[in-house]
């Protein structure tokens, strides 16, 4: 990368993170779903570009011990955090590499999945199509790249903040200033421009509010850097393809349904477009798109755009819905509904809602559909023992439907590979090293979904003794430990407690409660 990029990422390393729309499980599941034969994940090579300090692949490494892993970043100082962190969790199949992304050569290899996640619109057009040149020349025949970008249309308006950002702090050379008057600016700009009635107040205000909520790494790196060049959609295709590759999809699979539009849009975007390119660039102008996380293949992949639901009966299921109105009785064909943040379904169908029973008992932990299909029909017919082969057939058709029909709705998780955590509590429960050890110093950890996820006193200081080593007594034994030496404290309403008898009761009580909840968060491993 330029010297002066390299050097911002020296002076303020951006926060390094998992995000799970990259995870090649993701990545798997929509080249699946539309027809390609990805690689295995137990068995995969992954290559990242721009991987910061790591905090996105240490994660998978861990995770799939017999998988390699490469990650390149131009900050030095980034790659020597995530080099620290590598040796103190003690993986052997990743690999951090501080290098300039334009020397790559053919020394790197051939890769099943290339992650490119925010850095295409922050680098020059000679690093652009480097980007896109990796992507084509180091990729698998059924690999699959993940490349995140700005775009517009919905750009041109963040860009004009970034734009009077970049204003303010042109004569100021060091980064903590730039971030300070960038956000004072912001304040500044979001109390003198009236909101109501005016769409520019509007976007001052949103864009102040998603400000306060980031990292200064995010600002700064976001907004105030020298380069963060949007592009539309079709012109990133144009340039993808012109090095032999292939628009596969988008990581976010329901953005690509225009079902999930009201009808009279999907009508009209129905009507203007001619391919799969065209509709999803008018998509963006309805939407007023900003940001898009889109997926390549090479040119000569034959594939599917309209996923079948025999897909789904080879996949792993999950889903948080919860029904609306509480206990569901699922031999009823009443119409019941399912909500998450972000979706709902209703059926009247039994087979699906004795399915969303089984998921919503086991979330967040997926069941493979086999199983799922298996429970449902025992739930709904617990003593029917022969059935014609027919129907097992139909039923896994009706249930395969709804459940695609659920995904692109985000309703329902899909993905190709079992879990890798587990609910149940063993007698020494074990959670992955790299969790425990970021539990040494932060009470934020990543999940085995490929998560952040935060984590209160108790739970952050009880993960840390999830070595598989300790049994309940021998957990209870190290937080009365941490009580004694001042770093917890234990209350009773309100009130401290000192008595060690009384400690080591309610620290029982709290380590039983405690470890189901660190299973629910995904980090229970054993």
């Amino acid at each position: 990368m330029p010297q002066r990029a390299r050097n911002s990422y020296d002076e303020v390393p951006y926060k390094s993170q998992p995000y799970r729309q990259t995870h090649p499980d993701r990545l798997a599941t929509i080249a699946t779903l539309l027809g390609m034969q990805p690689a295995r994940l137990d068995r995969c090579r992954v290559l990242e570009l721009g991987c910061s300090s790591g905090g996105n692949l240490l994660p998978l490494a861990e995770q799939f011990p017999e998988s390699r892993f490469v990650g390149i970043d131009g900050s030095r100082r980034q790659i020597e955090m995530g080099r620290a962190t590598l040796d103190a969790v003690g993986l052997k199949n990743l690999e951090l590499q501080h290098a300039d992304l334009r020397t790559a050569g053919a020394e790197l290899g051939r890769f099943d999945y290339i992650i490119v996640h925010g850095v295409y619109s922050w680098v020059p057009a000679e690093v652009q199509e480097k980007i896109l040149a990796i992507c084509a020349e180091h990729l698998a025949p059924q690999g699959v790249a993940y490349v995140s970008y700005n775009t517009y249309p919905g750009w041109h308006m963040r860009g004009m903040i970034r734009d009077m950002m970049l204003y303010r702090v042109r004569a100021l050379p060091e980064p903590a200033e730039r971030i300070h008057q960038a956000r004072w600016l912001l304040d500044f700009l979001a109390q003198s421009v009236p909101s109501e009635e005016n769409p520019f107040g509007i976007l001052l205000k949103q864009e102040l509010n998603l400000l306060r909520e980031k990292e200064d790494s995010y600002l700064f790196h976001e907004h105030l850097e020298d380069i963060n060049e949007p592009t539309y959609f079709y012109r990133f295709v144009e340039r993808a393809e012109a090095k032999g590759l292939q628009y596969l999809g988008e990581a976010d699979f329901g953005i690509m349904a225009p079902s999930n539009l009201p009808a009279a849009v999907e009508a009209g975007l129905q009507s203007v477009s001619a391919n799969v390119i065209e509709m999803e660039q008018y998509m963006d102008f309805a939407r007023n798109r900003m940001f898009r996380q889109t997926l390549l293949c090479h040119r000569g992949v034959a594939l599917d755009r309209t996923p079948s639901p025999e897909r789904v009966q080879g996949m792993q299921v999950a889903s948080a819905a919860k029904p609306e109105n509480g206990e569901v009785d699922i031999h009823s064909t009443a119409q019941t509904t399912y909500r998450t943040p972000s979706a709902v379904l209703t059926t009247t169908e039994r087979l699906v809602k004795a399915a969303m029973q089984r998921l919503g008992e086991e979330w967040p932990r997926a069941v493979p559909f086999d199983d799922l299909l298996a429970s449902a029909r025992a739930r709904l017919a617990p003593h029917a023992v022969v059935v014609e082969s027919s129907r097992l057939a139909n039923d896994a058709r009706r249930l395969a439907a709804p459940l695609l029909r659920c995904f692109t709705t985000s309703l329902v998780e899909l993905s190709v590979h079992p879990s890798l955590f587990t609910l149940e509590i063993s007698d020494r429960p074990l959670a992955s090293r790299l969790a425990r050890w970021q539990a040494e110093s932060s009470s934020t950890v990543t999940n085995r979904r490929h998560e952040n996820t935060h984590l209160n006193d108790l739970q952050r200081h009880t993960l840390r003794f999830l070595d598989g080593r300790h049994d309940r007594s021998g957990l209870v034994a190290e937080l009365a430990g941490l009580v004694q030496e001042g770093t917890l404290a234990v209350q009773k309403h309100g009130q401290p407690v000192r008595d060690a008898e009384r400690v080591r009761g309610i620290l029982t009580d709290a380590v039983d409660a405690t470890l189901p909840q660190l299973a629910r968060h995904a980090l229970v491993i054993g």
